[in-house]
């Protein structure tokens, strides 16, 4: 879900960047992954049965059930009240480069979520609407945005749990904690207006600190960007895209696709009446 809706808003951004050109294929990526976001929508179904399983999770709490999943996932649920409690304690832009800063905050994010969207279930159904009409018009805002918070809190903690693990070479942790910490910061800029909504940010300082922290670490990952995109790029022969060549030659490469496309270097059908057929001065002039 994530990686559709992240090539559904990046693609246009980098063929902005790297021209539109046919030759970069860029057209045809979009294309390939147009129909995986219109299945079923905006991935609502999805959206909607990962809402549904954190609240069935929070009904299991309230009843003193402990919470607990196979892969962990919803284990932070058992500390929901004291994480509701925590704000933002402003840090300098050191510590923000540790992505348990972004990882303490998204927790917050889907406890406060999830406060919000029971809250607004329970007044649907005080209002005399059915289940599944409560469910419906708690969606927007509430449940679809807990979703969204909880796939993003995963999928981050399950990174950061893997770049800090001793499994993980040491000469390759300080660039993978950067990107670690990079997309926690990115993706948390997204829900800069909910966190000051509930109270977890306060003051414009907060959310400059995580701007800036994001430029910094775009800076720190800049000369390390080509032997990134090297470690998870297709080869060349597969990826067949003249900008993306990992020689570098970009506008040598791009030159030679240009001369290879059919008939780059014919003559088009109609020469002849810029030479031969030459039109008669003034035929061509508007008669209005």
């Amino acid at each position: 879900l994530l990686k559709r809706r992240h090539l559904l808003r990046n693609v246009p951004c980098v063929s902005l960047v790297c021209s539109s050109s046919p030759v970069n294929r860029l057209g045809d990526i979009r294309n390939d992954n147009d129909p995986n976001c219109t299945y079923e929508g905006d991935n609502n179904v999805l959206l909607q049965q990962t809402s549904n399983y954190l609240l069935r999770w929070m009904s299991e709490r309230s009843q003193g059930h402990p919470v607990s999943s196979p892969m962990g996932s919803v284990d932070f649920l058992n500390d929901y009240d004291a994480i509701l409690r925590q704000t933002f304690v402003l840090p300098d832009a050191q510590d923000l480069m540790d992505s348990s800063a972004s990882l303490r905050a998204y927790k917050w994010l889907v406890c406060y979520l999830l406060r919000g969207s029971i809250q607004k279930l329970r007044k649907q159904e005080e209002n005399g609407c059915a289940e599944f009409e409560a469910k419906n018009n708690s969606q927007v805002y509430y449940c679809r945005s807990l979703a969204i918070a909880f796939i993003e809190h995963t999928v981050l903690e399950k990174y950061h749990k893997h770049v800090h693990s001793p499994s993980t070479p040491v000469n390759l942790q300080p660039v993978l904690k950067h990107i670690c910490s990079l997309y926690g910061l990115w993706s948390l800029n997204k829900h800069t207006a909910i966190l000051y909504q509930g109270g977890y940010l306060s003051g414009e300082n907060a959310g400059k600190l995580i701007q800036d922290s994001i430029l910094e670490l775009c800076s720190k990952l800049k000369d390390e960007a080509v032997a990134l995109v090297d470690v998870i790029a297709p080869p060349d022969f597969i990826l067949s895209s003249p900008i993306a060549k990992a020689d570098g030659e970009l506008y040598k490469n791009l030159w030679g696709a240009v001369l290879q496309s059919p008939k780059s270097l014919e003559r088009p059908s109609w020469w002849s009446e810029f030479c031969n057929n030459k039109p008669v001065v003034g035929k061509l002039r508007s008669r209005m």
